[in-house]
């Protein structure tokens, strides 16, 4: 199709159009509007008069559209957006149903003929793109123009097919090191480049603040060991071949590049890193049991000095503590010539139905959600920084450190590669093991990680 998105005039209307419903945004806030939605289902959408902006076609003619939404905190969020829209589009109504396992849901109405027209904020299953059931946003150059990192783009492509972009991004979650402003202030400690230097820096806890763990782990649920795996070994074959080459190797399971049991390197390198500070004392003597829950209240608490995790848990780590003194670092380098290191994670993706009858419509809202308020106000909800350029904010209390650190870390873009067999749950029981001494060496645990890897090579786990 021949449509252009992001024209300068079309920015004018959205905005108009926002500032005319919205008012600005809450977390979580809505409007009494049009279309309502809640946890427990779908939402209903009323009609109103054609907005004395509407064309005479789109006058004639009333489009009924149905949203699917997967994450419950932006119920209220897409509310206002849809009221806002349909105050400038008044023939255009818009049904939000929420879902908390949309993927699964939508995998049901799509058997059924019931397939909604737009999919907002839930991944679509990848069988889906591979029967072109979505609508291909390569060609619409005008944002991606607008991207802040161009490799943005090619992290989201359909991983069957490069030259295919079946949805668009929000904002990006970079997974880094977090840390307590008070506890390095008072030590001096200065941002760690080198995993040298951070356990040094670790060790500085240790000597001189009794009662706070250096580095807080939460290993009874997996996940967050397996984190780790994926961002220091595989996240250093990253920085070493280049975040597509090495995914590539990883899929290929390209064992010469890749050297996952070679003695001294990756592997070998992460399991005496975490030997060693669970040998010296440097992370929580329970760190297999301890729970995320835990380790985000350590780190929200002054329990703990670092933790390392996602910028996900900044919601609810100021729950625990509003007043939480917190600062963002990348993580160091795991190996001697590996550089400070952000893994992020583009989110917030929006699909529309390739077929959808209401099509037009339907990209219309979609070009509406991408303007620069609207983005603007999903990354405050999010408290995560926008992909947009022109939609930049201070959206949380690490924006200004995630700022600094986007321009001197060596980002990624996109998660290491993983066996569907031996996934980052698996990978992480590994770690578990390896925190209760359930290998005599490094070595020994490399020789585990690779076999266990090469048991569970199979589709990708994207």
């Amino acid at each position: 199709m021949n449509k252009k998105w992001w024209s300068g005039a079309g920015v004018a209307v959205m905005t108009a159009g926002l500032l005319a419903g919205c008012g600005g945004n809450d977390d979580n806030g809505g409007n009494a509007s049009p279309a309502s939605a809640s946890p427990s289902g779908s939402s209903s959408a009323s009609s109103a008069e054609p907005s004395a902006s509407a064309s005479p076609s789109e006058q004639a003619k009333d489009v009924k559209l149905t949203l699917l939404n997967g994450t419950v905190e932006a119920v209220d969020w897409l509310n206002e957006q849809i009221n806002a829209f349909h105050a400038q589009h008044g023939n255009i109504t818009i049904e939000q149903e929420f879902q908390k396992s949309a993927s699964d849901v939508l995998k049901v109405k799509i058997a059924s003929g019931d397939a909604p027209d737009i999919v907002a904020l839930a991944q679509v299953p990848q069988e889906f793109y591979d029967q072109d059931l979505f609508y291909d946003f390569a060609g619409d150059t005008a944002v991606w123009d607008r991207l802040t990192n161009p490799s943005i783009k090619q992290s989201v492509a359909d991983t069957q097919r490069a030259d295919k972009q079946f949805y668009l991004p929000m904002t990006v979650s970079y997974t880094g090191l977090y840390y307590n402003k008070d506890i390095v202030a008072e030590l001096g400690i200065q941002q760690p480049k080198t995993w040298t230097e951070f356990t040094a820096a670790l060790q500085s806890v240790k000597d001189k603040k009794s009662g706070v763990t250096p580095l807080y782990l939460g290993g009874k649920d997996s996940w967050t060991l397996g984190q780790l795996a994926q961002y220091l070994p595989l996240g250093s074959i990253q920085q070493k071949l280049g975040i597509e080459e090495a995914n590539k190797a990883l899929i290929a399971n390209d064992a010469a590049k890749l050297g996952l049991d070679q003695t001294g390197g990756v592997v070998e390198t992460f399991a005496k890193a975490i030997m060693d500070m669970k040998k010296t004392g440097l992370v929580n003597k329970n760190g297999a049991s301890a729970s995320y829950d835990n380790q985000l209240d350590a780190i929200a608490n002054g329990k703990a000095a670092f933790v390392i995790q996602g910028m996900w848990a900044l919601g609810d780590i100021l729950k625990k503590n509003p007043d939480a003194k917190l600062g963002f670092w990348p993580i160091p380098g795991l190996l001697a010539d590996d550089k400070p290191y952000m893994i992020g994670s583009p989110d917030g993706a929006i699909s529309v139905a390739a077929q959808s009858p209401g099509k037009e419509a339907a990209l219309q809202f979609v070009e509406f959600l991408m303007s620069p308020d609207v983005q603007k106000s999903y990354s405050l909800l999010r408290n995560s920084p926008s992909v947009y350029k022109d939609a930049s904010a201070d959206w949380s209390v690490l924006s200004k450190d995630i700022e600094a650190s986007t321009q001197t870390a060596f980002v990624a873009s996109r998660w290491p590669w993983t066996p569907s067999g031996y996934n980052s749950d698996a990978i992480g029981r590994s770690v578990q093991e390896l925190l209760v001494d359930a290998y005599k060496t490094p070595a020994d645990f490399a020789k585990m990680f690779k076999e266990n890897w090469d048991k569970g090579y199979s589709a990708p786990a994207q």
